[in-house]
C-alpha cells in the first residue's frame, strides 16, 4: 500500500478544521441539555439546518470512498441510489412527514407504538441501533481509517478509529442534536466545496473537455441503467430494490428522520426534507464522475476505495489538499455524530425512559451522554470486521438488503393500510427476517444463483408483504379511534397552505425536484 506525504500547511488546514467544529459543539453544549433538548433539539430546527444535516449525515466517509471507488470499478451506475434517494424524499415530504410531525413522537419505532403495539417498537427499535452502530457508525470510520492511515502512516489503525471517534463523540454527547445539526452544516459546506473543486481538478486533466473526459473511459459506464446480468447494479435492481433501501433509510431510520422530528414546524420540516433532495442531485458530478474519470489516470489500481486518495494527492496543490481531507474528515464526523446522537436516542427514549418514568429531563440528558460515548467505543471496535467484505459500498448495501425489507415493510404498510395490525406486524419482523437471515447468509456463500441482492431486497419485501397481509387478515380489526391520524385513509384533512408567496408551497418544490431528478436520468441513461 502507498503512503502520501502531506505539507505541513494542509495539516495546519485539518486542524483548523477541527478547532472551528469543537468550538461550535462547545457553544452548543453550554445550554441546559435536557431530553427533548438533547435529542431534538427542542423541536426548534428549521428548514436549511435541516437539508444541510440531512445532507451531511448521508455522505459518511464510507459514501465518498465507497462511491468514487465504486464508480472506478464500474461506471455511474451506483449513482443510482443517490437520484432515487431525491424521489424518495418528495415521497416522504407529501406522505410520511405529516403522521411524524402531527404525532408528536420522539424516535421513529415510537411511530410503530402508537400503530401497533410495544412489542414493534422496541425491536425494529433493537435492529435499527444494530443497524446505525455496524453499518453507518463502523463504516464510516473503517473508510476514513484506510485514507488517513495512508497520509499518517504511523497511526496504528485502532488508534486512528478511537481519535476519530473521541472528536465527534465529544461534541456529540455534550451538545446533543444541536451540536450534530450546526456542525454538519459547516461539514456540508466543506464536502460540496471538496467535491466541487476534486471535479474541476479531474476535468483540468482532460483540457476541461467533457467529450475528452468522457471518450476516455468504456462507454457502458457513462450509463444509469445496466443490463440485467450486470454484476453492479443491474436495471431490475434498480426498479425492485434500491428504492426498498432507499425508503428505509430516508422514511423511517432514526438518523435521518430525527431532524425532521426536531422541526419547528411541518413546513420547515417538508422544506428541509427537499432542500436535502436538491442537495443529493450534485452527488453524481461531486462523488461519482471523478471516480470514473479516474480510470484513465490511474489504471490497475489494486484497491479502487483506494481511488480518492490518488486522486488527493496527485491531482490537487498543497493547501487544497488540506480542503478536501478536510472534507473527508468532516464526513466522516458528520455520519458519527448523527449515528451516535440518534442510537443515543433509541436507547434512551425506547428503553430506558419507558422503564423509568420517573426520570428527570436532566437525568435523561445525563444518560443520553453516557450512552453515547459508550455506543461510540463499540462502533471503534466493529470497524476492522468490514476488511472482510469486497469493498465499503458493497458491505453497506448488501448489509441493509438482507435485514430492512421486514421495517420497511411495517412502516410502509402500516401507513397505507389500514387493515393491518399488531398480528401482521409482529409476524412480519419475525418470520421477514427470519427468512432474510437464511437467504443473506446463502447469498454471500453464493447459493442465490446469482441473483443479485438488490433483486433479492426486492423479492424477499414482497414476501414481507405477503406475511404482513396473511397475518394481519388473520388477526382482529385495529379500533378505527387509534388508527386516526396514524394511516393514510384515516388521516385528518391538513389545512390550506397558506402561504402566499407560491414557489415555497412544498408541492411546487416537489414537481421541480422530481422533475429534475428525471432529467438527470435522461441525460445518463
Amino acid at each position: 500500500m502507498n503512503n502520501y506525504s502531506i505539507s505541513n500547511i494542509d495539516i495546519g488546514i485539518i486542524i483548523g478544521y477541527f478547532f472551528v467544529v469543537l468550538f461550535i459543539g462547545f457553544i452548543f453544549s453550554r445550554k441546559k441539555n435536557t431530553g427533548k433538548e438533547f435529542f431534538l433539539a427542542g423541536r426548534s430546527l428549521g428548514w436549511a439546518a435541516i437539508g444541510f444535516s440531512l445532507f451531511a449525515s448521508n455522505i459518511s466517509s464510507a459514501t465518498i470512498i465507497g462511491l468514487s471507488g465504486q464508480a472506478y470499478r464500474s461506471g455511474i451506475s451506483v449513482s443510482n441510489y443517490e437520484w432515487m434517494a431525491t424521489l424518495l424524499l418528495v415521497v416522504m415530504t407529501i406522505f410520511f412527514i405529516p403522521f411524524y410531525i402531527r404525532s408528536k413522537i420522539s424516535t421513529m419505532p415510537e411511530f410503530l407504538e402508537k400503530r401497533y403495539s410495544r412489542f414493534t417498537r422496541k425491536y425494529v427499535s433493537m435492529i435499527t441501533i444494530l443497524l446505525t452502530v455496524i453499518v453507518d457508525t463502523a463504516a464510516g470510520l473503517f473508510a476514513g481509517g484506510i485514507v488517513l492511515q495512508l497520509f499518517f502512516p504511523d497511526l496504528v489503525i485502532w488508534q486512528t478509529y478511537l481519535i476519530i471517534t473521541l472528536m465527534a463523540g465529544t461534541y456529540t454527547a455534550t451538545g446533543g442534536l444541536r451540536a450534530v445539526v450546526f456542525t454538519d452544516i459547516l461539514q456540508a459546506v466543506i464536502i460540496l466545496l471538496g467535491g466541487s473543486i476534486m471535479l474541476f481538478s479531474v476535468l483540468g486533466q482532460f483540457d476541461f473537455s467533457w467529450a475528452k473526459a468522457v471518450a476516455s473511459v468504456p462507454e457502458s459506464h457513462m450509463s444509469l441503467i445496466q443490463p440485467l446480468d450486470d454484476k453492479t447494479l443491474p436495471w431490475l435492481g434498480t426498479l425492485i430494490g434500491v428504492p426498498i433501501l432507499g425508503f428505509y433509510y430516508w422514511s423511517t431510520s432514526q438518523i435521518i428522520c430525527q431532524r425532521i422530528l426536531g422541526a419547528r414546524d411541518l413546513n420547515n420540516a417538508r422544506w428541509g426534507a427537499l432542500l436535502g433532495g436538491f442537495l443529493k442531485l450534485t452527488v453524481l458530478f461531486l462523488l461519482v464522475i471523478p471516480g470514473l474519470f479516474a480510470t484513465s489516470l490511474f489504471p490497475n489500481l489494486a484497491n479502487s476505495d483506494l481511488v480518492f486518495a490518488e486522486m488527493v494527492v496527485n491531482l490537487l496543490p498543497v493547501g487544497v489538499i488540506g480542503i478536501v481531507l478536510a472534507g473527508l474528515i468532516a464526513a466522516i464526523m458528520s455520519s458519527l455524530d448523527s449515528a451516535l446522537n440518534a442510537s443515543s436516542a433509541l436507547i434512551v427514549m425506547d428503553f430506558i425512559q419507558p422503564s423509568r418514568p420517573e426520570l428527570s429531563p436532566e437525568k435523561i440528558g445525563k444518560i443520553g451522554r453516557i450512552t453515547t460515548f459508550s455506543l461510540m467505543v463499540f462502533a471503534a471496535l466493529w470497524a476492522p470486521i468490514i476488511s472482510n467484505f469486497e469493498g465499503i459500498f458493497d458491505y453497506l448495501q448488501k448489509v441493509l438488503s438482507f435485514i430492512i425489507p421486514p421495517i420497511a415493510t411495517v412502516f410502509f404498510m402500516g401507513v397505507f393500510w389500514s387493515r393491518g395490525n399488531s398480528k401482521g406486524a409482529n409476524y412480519t419482523l419475525l418470520f421477514g427476517h427470519l427468512i432474510c437471515i437464511v437467504t443473506g447468509c446463502l447469498h454471500l456463500n453464493d447459493w442465490t444463483g446469482g441473483i443479485h441482492f438488490t433483486i433479492l431486497a426486492g423479492i424477499l419485501t414482497f414476501i414481507c408483504i405477503g406475511i404482513y397481509i396473511a397475518a394481519s387478515l388473520s388477526g382482529e380489526i385495529s379500533d378505527m379511534k387509534y388508527l386516526k391520524d396514524l394511516t393514510w385513509k384515516y388521516r385528518k384533512q391538513e389545512e390550506t397552505f397558506r402561504e402566499s408567496i407560491w414557489y415555497t408551497d412544498f408541492r411546487f418544490l416537489s414537481a421541480i425536484l422530481v422533475g429534475l431528478t428525471f432529467c438527470l436520468v435522461f441525460l445518463f441513461w
